[in-house]
């Protein structure tokens, strides 16, 4: 299975341009595997300025080497070797080109590299990969990376939350409970694992058994923003609109730019008759992120209660549309793993 091109993505673009370097040239094989894994590291630390830097001249010298074989009737062990490592240079520009908030770039750096096959399904880096496609909004994709790092490892803790976390962010919240509740048993004490989980059971609407485990990651991190916009979450779904607004401004004054927050205050205002400032939230979160339906959604009925049909029924219609988009993209992984 190849994660991208199953998700109906193009096939690989022509070969990546690394900007020109600045740093010192990467003298040998050990030197550029050395170069790489301090690059990962960096990146792991979301040091990525640094990390740019350094993998500037590992991607100069992987694109001459690729320009020099041209015309080249290489030995096949030698093709591949040279083939893994451009494909593993672009993977790394995929990887920081997402950190630089340039989507369609990233994608198509990560398309690329997946399409020669790297990282390999087996391989801890599918974990690195993971996080960005959910940075990037692909939960679909980054649950497949997720999942093999799992198969492949299963007492990766951190890939298997992380693959919970990705199928709450696709709305398959069984199996990501499913998931959760491994890590915590694994690991009682995983940073995040009880704020997972306890989202994943407020999204379901038990909100009794999500506030035990919220309060209990809330107790560990008392800035945890996530788990205050999940509690007024729980506390709107119990209709005790005034503790949900409690909620709701706790977690603003110290994110005021978290997603979860303006979604929950557009469901509250929707809710509470008042929509424009329902709107005014909820279009907060579809300008960052357009690809969040459930947020596309309760704009529509913003929108409608506002008596403005038209963006009303504009909303509606990218709502209806991502859920295809899902439908097919899960569709057409399913049939390419057969």
């Amino acid at each position: 299975m190849v994660l991208l091109l199953a998700a109906g993505l193009p096939a690989a673009a022509p070969a990546a341009q690394p900007p020109p370097s600045t740093g010192p040239a990467v003298a040998d094989a050990s030197d550029e595997r050395r170069g790489l894994d301090a690059v990962y590291a960096l990146i792991r630390q979301r040091r990525f300025a640094e990390a740019q830097t350094r993998w500037k001249p590992l991607a100069e010298r992987v694109q001459r080497e690729v320009r020099a074989s041209s015309g080249q009737d290489l030995p096949p062990p030698a093709q591949q070797a040279l083939q893994r490592r451009f494909a593993e240079v672009v993977f790394v520009q995929g990887l920081l080109e997402a950190r630089l908030g340039r989507r369609e770039d990233a994608l198509q750096q990560l398309r690329q590299a997946d399409g020669y096959g790297f990282p390999p399904l087996d391989s801890p880096l599918m974990r690195l990969a993971g996080q960005c496609l959910l940075e990037l909004q692909e939960p679909v994709l980054a649950s497949q990376a997720f999942g093999e790092r799992v198969k492949a490892a299963p007492a990766d803790t951190e890939a298997r939350l992380g693959l919970g976390a990705s199928l709450l962010a696709k709305g398959d919240l069984r199996a990501g409970e499913r998931e959760l509740r491994e890590v915590l048993r694994r690991r009682p004490d995983e940073p995040q694992a009880e704020y997972y989980l306890g989202a994943v059971l407020a999204e379901q609407q038990r909100g009794a058994e999500a506030r035990g485990h919220l309060e209990r990651e809330l107790a560990r991190d008392p800035r945890c923003v996530g788990c205050m916009a999940r509690l007024g979450l729980v506390a709107y779904l119990e209709g005790d609109d005034a503790a949900c607004e409690s909620w709701l401004a706790k977690a603003a004054a110290i994110a005021p730019d978290d997603l979860d927050t303006h979604l929950v205050y557009g469901m509250l205002y929707n809710r509470s008759g008042r929509a424009a400032l329902a709107v005014q939230h909820l279009t907060r979160v579809v300008e960052r992120a357009p690809g969040y339906a459930k947020a596309q959604y309760q704009l529509a009925i913003a929108y409608q209660r506002c008596g403005e049909a038209v963006k009303a029924r504009e909303h509606r219609e990218i709502y209806d549309r991502l859920l295809a988009e899902q439908k097919a993209r899960s569709l057409g992984v399913r049939g390419a793993g057969e």
